[in-house]
């Protein structure tokens, strides 16, 4: 039987998270794998109760990081002895060091690591952060395989960063239609805000910059002065007392619902008018394909990387150019991309057989991200580098 380990900080929010507990529900039952998480953090559900690490992140956050690592090393390792895995299969940039430090120069054991973001716009701009491009780049080259989870992660690890190509494979996030689907007919209790003649704009993602909420929240206000309709997002994260606050600042308390993290946010998504992606850079996103999995039809800014590739140049839903990522005050007008934005939705909201038409684009679409589909490509790459399983 072939023995699998999935190193990852936590089981709690974020496409790499769903991917890893995905993987561990569906792979084949002739693979034996095992999650190690960083921390204690789980949201979501897995094969088997996680192996964790125990490692608390504090502050100052680089010497925790730091810390992190070299625990997380000398404990990978010891994990790595005793159960002598075939493939360490990891997916965020610390999970990944960590997985090359353990394994490296032992025989027995494939490195698999994956690359869940655009490296080259996360760590933009400081010295810090072009160090630790630096540093991710070099030791990445190092594994036996990256899974890069679309083609443009791909083409920039292979053009900008000097990754061979035999050594990149692009494998599209799994999506559990099936259950996306049962969660979706849901009831939704005690929720005043949802009323089936009002449209309902939905997002759903970190409250991060990668995110770029407040952008969608300044063209949303601009499509309220002219019809009735609520924006709802759906995540949690650091920037949310400036969302908050600008909301406030736009007189839209009464017509922007934040909810936090949900455990089941399909219920809300199917019952959208439409939903829109804000962000600035991607990889793949997990929220537009699970959305397109609840029917809802897209809007989508053509940021790096994913949008494009899965709506296909317009042909799934409606692509708009990136937003600038200027932290724009409320008493600013919007910029050319965020007029953009608002007129894209206003067109959906006020055009109930656009809206139809793109729903069954969404759905049309979303087969080709089936967790079955998915799941048997990992497989095929446990075959290709180890024997058949």
């Amino acid at each position: 039987m072939t023995k699998l380990l999935m190193l990852i900080t936590s089981l709690a929010g974020g496409g790499a998270e769903r991917v890893a507990s995905e993987l561990s529900l569906n792979l084949s039952p002739n693979i034996d794998r095992q999650i190690v998480i960083l921390t204690n953090d789980v949201s979501y559900p897995s094969n088997k109760p996680p192996l964790s690490i125990n490692i608390k992140f504090r502050r100052p956050l680089a010497l925790s990081v730091f810390c992190a690592f070299l625990k997380g090393t000398i404990t990978y390792r010891k994990i790595i002895r005793e159960k002598k895995p075939q493939f360490s299969l990891s997916f965020l940039a610390l999970d990944n060091l960590i997985n090359i430090a353990s394994c490296y120069g032992n025989p027995e054991t494939k490195i698999i690591i994956s690359v869940h973001t655009s490296l080259s716009m996360k760590y933009n701009n400081s010295l810090k952060n072009r160090v630790i491009k630096y540093v991710l780049l070099n030791v990445y080259k190092r594994a036996n395989l990256i899974i890069a989870v679309s083609e443009g992660v791909k083409e920039e690890l292979i053009c900008d960063f000097n990754i061979s190509p035999d050594k990149v494979k692009v494998l599209y996030n799994p999506v559990d239609i099936w259950n996306v689907k049962k969660l979706a007919e849901k009831e939704i209790e005690g929720n005043s805000w949802l009323d089936k003649d009002v449209p309902v704009i939905i997002n759903m993602g970190r409250l991060t910059k990668a995110k770029g909420q407040w952008h969608l929240i300044r063209a949303f206000s601009e499509i309220r002065k002219h019809r009735r309709c609520k924006l709802v997002i759906i995540g949690y994260g650091e920037l949310k007392e400036y969302l908050e606050s600008l909301v406030e600042q736009l007189n839209l308390s009464n017509d922007v619902v934040f909810l936090g993290w949900q455990n089941n946010p399909y219920k809300y998504i199917s019952r959208a008018s439409v939903f829109v992606l804000s962000s600035l850079w991607e990889a793949l996103p997990y929220a537009l394909t699970e959305a397109m999995a609840c029917g809802c039809p897209v809007i989508s800014t053509d940021c790096k990387y994913g949008p494009r590739e899965i709506l296909d140049d317009n042909v799934y839903g409606v692509l708009i150019p990136p937003m600038d990522g200027e932290f724009h005050g409320a008493l600013e007008p919007l910029s050319t991309s965020e007029k953009c934005l608002s007129r894209a939705i206003k067109n959906f909201v006020d055009n109930p057989k656009l809206m139809e038409f793109y729903a069954q684009k969404s759905q049309e679409r979303a087969k080709d991200f089936a967790v079955e589909k998915c799941v048997k490509e990992y497989e095929k790459i446990f075959n290709c580098l180890y024997g058949d399983i």
